[in-house]
């Protein structure tokens, strides 16, 4: 049985492009799964799928292969027309003459000129990073700033829940470093898992040079010698450094959640100084930071951020902390210009953000996580496709291991401190936004049923001894029902009901003394919520050092309860914290005031008029 390169990429001869560029990037992934070996095979296959993705990616080049492999169709080799089509119609070729220039398929004759050489693929011979880049002493530079960010998301997330001071969130952050560098430790003895290779074509791709079968018992194409020269100092390079291909998807996963957790902290950063500078309700940034919407700005704002650091630098920095690179453009032959590689990154990143992170819609991420770890492990990603990428793995960095799930944590403890602060400030505000909706619609299907419960009451009779007390029942409803029933009960004056009318007017002026007990005492406590949230927002604004929100609660607080003597305090304390000098006596002396044995406002004016 001949063999083809259909065969050998086991794939059917009516494969589609994106089938034949995804079986190319197979062979890669198998061979590149170990280092380079003595016998080069990792060189022959490499060699085998540019050739394969050459000529099968070529429309031309990929007729004249098909044209030649049924039997009987052209007397000469089938690789002469794959070369300078152009060279080969203008020395007058005998199918040239007979098909013309615009032919579709390239001539199989035997007095075609010989042509050039293939191309070849230029990612798979770009070289690797060597294993210095992992040595620097610049990682120990990392690892600091990893640690300042996690010190400082312990102190906001326990100093909120258990009150902490900044020594325990030192003590609690050198643990949580202690732990990390441990784990780094223990997974840098790891070692990337070598992918099973193929036997039913690996013979014939590591041979397809020794054996024409492929190529129809003739000498098969050559390549650039230029490009054969460059991939063989990749593989040099490659070896040294002990790049494989990537298969472990738990490391892959983890890369990805680093550079999340960079994007998360910029963006939270950003967040955070709009909230102190911009003159705009602090619920908005609250809504921003909140875990239905902070997600998904994270993950549209990786975006970009990826496509340019997989273009410039072929890897993002949580692949590198990781110790992974990217090998963009893995199938495309060095004739063709596109796609290029932004448009390649640009995809790669657009599909990983909405296949492998739903568009920060985590619990979506969450379903198809399984499936996409499978899809690492087992094949390709639809990322990896879309980029037509190859990810490649050597051995850890502990230093960077540690840096990398550092800078995870603190991220995650950041973020859960200020959804918590947001939950404590804004909590009440939005439980009496929920409140006065509701008593709305309340009112509102209130007032729709009112006029069916007044209309039985008004047709009771009536008669000249309870006049006043009907006249009290039309008030909280409309007149007009009113007026109408008095001519008909006017015939039955000879009964003697005078306790009726009474006890039909009745249950007006109790429903309406209800329903004023009611609102009275929802307002109350909507007033008692609004006040339970400025002196909440206040604390934290003092905890975090945030004065000039400090000032804004306490001064709504002195607003709304003008009688207390805390809310003076806070706002003229506030005052004299963002350094309004003599502006906070008047508040600090109603403080006095209302409350004149405070020791801490006493010091605080003689702090203001001592010379």
């Amino acid at each position: 049985m001949r063999n083809s390169i259909y065969d050998a990429l086991e794939i059917s001869a009516s494969s589609s492009v994106a089938a034949i560029q995804a079986a190319v990037r197979t062979v890669v992934r198998r061979f590149w799964a170990v280092p380079r070996d003595a016998s080069g095979d990792s060189e022959e296959a490499v060699r085998f799928a540019a050739l394969a993705a050459s000529i099968l990616g070529n429309p031309v080049r990929r007729k004249d292969y098909d044209v030649a492999l049924n039997p009987g169709v052209g007397s000469g080799p089938w690789r002469l027309p794959i070369g300078n089509r152009e060279a080969s119609a203008g020395e007058g070729s005998t199918n040239s003459r007979v098909l013309g220039e615009g032919a579709e398929v390239s001539q199989l004759s035997v007095d075609a000129a010989p042509p050039k050489a293939l191309p070849g693929v230029d990612a798979l011979a770009e070289p690797l990073p060597d294993g210095k880049a992992w040595q620097s002493p610049l990682i120990w530079g990392g690892f600091a700033i990893a640690f300042l960010l996690l010190w400082f998301g312990c102190s906001q997330l326990l100093g909120e829940l258990a009150r902490w001071n900044l020594m325990h969130s030192v003590a609690v952050a050198g643990a949580l470093a202690g732990l990390l560098f441990a784990a780094a430790l223990w997974l840098g003895r790891a070692r990337e898992p070598a992918a099973a290779v193929a036997s039913l074509s690996r013979l014939a791709i590591i041979k397809w040079r020794r054996e024409g079968s492929i190529f129809i018992g003739l000498p098969p194409p050559q390549h650039d010698t230029a490009w054969i020269f460059k991939l063989r100092l990749m593989e040099l390079t490659r070896s040294a450094a002990g790049f494989v291909t990537a298969t472990n998807p738990w490391r892959r996963l983890v890369a990805r959640l680093v550079d999340y957790s960079l994007v998360a902290l910029a963006t939270y950063g950003l967040i955070a100084l709009a909230d102190a500078f911009v003159p705009v309700s602090g619920l908005w940034f609250a809504a921003l930071r909140s875990p239905l919407l902070f997600p998904a700005i994270v993950v549209l704002l990786t975006i970009p951020f990826e496509a340019i650091t997989l273009r410039t630098l072929h890897t993002t920095p949580g692949k590198w902390l990781l110790s992974m690179v990217v090998v963009l453009a893995a199938s495309r032959p060095a004739d063709q210009a596109m796609p290029g590689d932004a448009q390649l990154a640009w995809g790669r990143s657009l599909r990983v953000a909405w296949s492998g992170a739903a568009l920060g819609v985590w619990p979506v991420a969450l379903v198809r996580l399984a499936a996409n770890l499978r899809a690492a492990r087992d094949r390709e990603t639809e990322w990896d496709a879309s980029g037509d990428s190859i990810v490649m793995a050597r051995s850890l960095t502990v230093v960077a291991v540690a840096t990398a799930l550092s800078l995870l944590v603190a991220a995650a403890l950041i973020v859960l401190g200020a959804w918590y602060r947001d939950a404590v400030s804004f909590g009440p505000q939005l439980l009496t936004t929920t409140t006065h909706v509701g008593s709305d619609i309340a009112r509102l299907i209130g007032t729709d049923r009112k006029p069916s419960s007044v209309n039985p009451p008004a047709a009771v009779p009536s008669t000249s001894p309870a006049v006043g007390s009907e006249i009290r029942q039309p008030e909280p409803s409309s007149p007009a029902p009113v007026v109408a029933p008095r001519p008909e009960v006017v015939a039955p004056a000879s009964r003697p009901a005078p306790a009726a009318p009474v006890m039909a007017a009745k249950p007006a002026p109790n429903s309406v003394a209800e329903s004023e007990m009611e609102k009275q005492a929802n307002a109350a406590h909507a007033r008692r919520v609004r006040i339970d949230g400025y002196a909440r927002q206040a604390e934290a604004a003092r905890r975090s050092g945030n004065y000039a929100g400090l000032q804004s609660a306490c001064q709504q607080w002195t607003q709304e309860q003008p009688g207390s003597p805390e809310a003076w305090r806070c706002y003229g304390l506030a005052q004299q914290q963002n350094g309004a000098g003599r502006d906070a006596l008047p508040a600090l002396r109603q403080a006095l005031k209302l409350e004149p044995k405070d020791s801490q406002v006493e010091a605080a004016i003689l702090r203001i008029l001592r010379p």
